[in-house]
C-alpha cells in the first residue's frame, strides 16, 4: 500500500512539475517581451482552431476502427456521463451560492489530455500499474493511452461546444441570444398623432422615440420576435457543437471506421501517412504545450498589472475551495464508486482492469488549461481572464493531490479484479 501510494504520488508530482515548468517558460517569454498578452490571445485561438482539430483527427482516427469501436463504447458513454454530472454539480453550486460564472466550466472540464498521458509515463517508469496490467505492462500502458485519448476527444469537443454557453456568452462575446436561429424583425411606423391605445401581443415590443421638436410627431418601433419552437431549440443545440474541434473529431472517426481510409491515413505503409498524417500530427502536438505557455504569459501580464496598481482581479476564496474540493475529492469519489460497482457487481464492462482504472481516473484532476482558451474565444473581460489564469496556476500547484484518487483507483481495481477471478 505504501509503495503504491509513493509511486502514485511521485508520478503525480512529476507530471505536475512538467506542467508547471512549461507555465514558467511562458512567464519567462512574457517577461522578456517575446510574447505579449494581445499576441497570446491570438496564439490561443490558433491552438484551439487549428492545432486541436489536427490532434483530434490523428489521435481519434488512429485509435478507432470497426474492430475496436465496441470496446470504446463504455468510454464514450462515461465521458458524456461524468461531464453531465459535473455540469449539474457546477450549475447547482453556481446558482445556489451565487458563484462566478466561470466556476461551472472550471468544475466540469478537467485536464483530460496532457496530465493523464504524463501520469501514464510516470506510472510506467515506476511500475505502479503492474498489479493490474495482466503481465504485460507495455501493452497495458498503450491501451490506457488510447482510452484516455478517446475521452480527451469528447472532453475537448464538449469544452468548446458547451463552454461558451456555460460562461453565458457566445463566441462573439455577447449574451447568448441564439443569433443563428432567431432573427429580429423591426417595423417602423411614422404617425402624426400619438395613438390612444396599443394592441401589441406578447410577441411584440413597442418603443416610442420623439423626433425633432414637434410634439405631434413620434416614432414607434415595433420589434416582432418569432416565437421559439422545438425545432429552433434542437437546431440551436446542434449548432453549439459545430466548431473546428468537433469537426476534427468527426473526421477522425469517419476516416478511422472506413478500413481503406484507416489504412492509408494511419498505417505506416499507407499512401497518406508519411506526408499528410505526419504533418497533421506535428501540428496537433503543438496544442498542449502552446496552451500551457499562454497561461504563463497571462500570469506575467497579471503580475505586471498588479505592480502597476491596476485591478487584475482577486481569486474568490469560496469559489476556489469549492472547485478544488470538487475536482480532487468529490468527483473522484463519485467516479470511483460508480465504476467499481459496475466492474465488481455487473458484467457491463469488459474484464480489463486497465480500462476500469482509466474510467476511474478520467474525471480526476485539476481544471483544464483549456479554460483560458475558452475565455479568449468567448471574449470574456480582461479582469476575468486574469482571475482564471491565477486560479489555474493555483490548481496545478495542488495537482499532487491526484495521488489520492490514483491510489484509491488502483486498490478498487485490485479488489474488483479479485472478485472477477473468484
Amino acid at each position: 500500500m505504501m509503495s503504491d501510494m509513493l509511486a502514485a504520488f511521485v508520478g503525480s508530482l512529476e507530471a505536475a512539475a512538467s506542467v508547471l515548468l512549461t507555465v514558467g517558460y511562458g512567464t519567462l517569454a512574457g517577461y522578456l517581451d517575446i510574447v505579449n498578452n494581445k499576441s497570446a490571445v491570438n496564439v490561443s485561438k490558433l491552438a484551439v482552431r487549428l492545432f486541436m482539430p489536427c490532434l483530434l483527427f490523428v489521435n481519434v482516427g488512429s485509435a478507432v476502427s470497426i474492430e475496436t469501436i465496441l470496446k470504446y463504447t463504455p468510454i464514450i458513454i462515461w465521458s458524456f456521463g461524468y461531464n453531465a454530472l459535473c455540469i449539474v454539480l457546477g450549475t447547482f453550486a453556481t446558482k445556489t451560492f451565487r458563484l462566478h460564472t466561470w466556476i461551472t466550466p472550471a468544475v466540469t472540464f478537467n485536464n483530460s489530455t496532457s496530465l493523464p498521458l504524463l501520469l501514464l509515463q510516470s506510472f510506467s517508469a515506476s511500475g505502479a500499474l503492474t498489479s493490474i496490467s495482466g503481465g504485460n505492462l507495455s501493452d497495458a500502458i498503450s491501451r490506457a493511452e488510447s482510452y484516455f485519448l478517446i475521452n480527451a476527444a469528447i472532453s475537448n469537443t464538449l469544452t468548446f461546444s458547451l463552454g461558451p454557453a456555460l460562461l453565458h456568452v457566445n463566441a462573439s462575446g455577447e449574451e447568448d441570444k441564439e443569433p443563428i436561429i432567431e432573427r429580429e424583425h423591426v417595423e417602423v411606423l411614422y404617425i402624426e398623432t400619438e395613438p390612444s391605445e396599443s394592441h401589441e401581443d406578447d410577441s411584440e415590443e413597442t418603443e416610442r422615440v420623439e423626433v425633432g421638436e414637434s410634439e405631434q410627431t413620434s416614432l414607434i418601433v415595433k420589434r416582432r420576435r418569432p416565437r421559439r419552437t422545438w425545432i429552433h431549440s434542437i437546431l440551436y443545440f446542434f449548432h453549439q457543437f459545430w466548431n473546428p474541434t468537433f469537426v476534427g473529431a468527426c473526421l477522425g472517426i469517419f476516416v478511422g471506421l472506413i478500413p481503406p481510409l484507416h489504412h492509408h491515413f494511419f498505417d505506416k505503409d499507407g499512401v497518406f501517412f508519411a506526408w499528410l498524417t505526419v504533418s497533421l500530427r506535428n501540428v496537433g502536438n503543438l496544442f498542449a504545450s502552446t496552451q500551457v505557455l499562454v497561461v504563463g504569459v497571462k500570469l506575467h501580464s497579471t503580475y505586471v498589472k498588479m505592480r502597476q496598481g491596476q485591478d487584475s482581479g482577486s481569486i474568490p476564496i469560496a469559489s476556489t475551495v469549492f472547485v478544488l474540493l470538487a475536482r480532487f475529492i468529490i468527483i473522484p469519489a463519485i467516479g470511483i464508486l460508480i465504476i467499481y460497482a459496475l466492474a465488481a457487481k455487473t458484467h457491463l464492462l469488459s474484464d480489463d482492469p486497465i480500462l476500469w482504472f482509466c474510467l476511474m481516473m478520467m474525471p480526476v484532476g485539476p481544471t483544464a488549461l483549456r479554460l483560458t482558451a475558452l475565455a479568449d474565444v468567448s471574449k470574456a473581460d480582461e479582469e476575468e481572464k486574469m482571475v482564471v489564469a491565477k486560479f489555474l496556476a493555483l490548481s496545478y500547484l495542488v495537482t499532487p493531490l491526484i495521488s489520492l484518487a490514483a491510489v484509491a483507483s488502483l486498490k478498487a481495481c485490485e479488489i474488483a479484479q479479485a472478485q472477477w477471478e473468484s
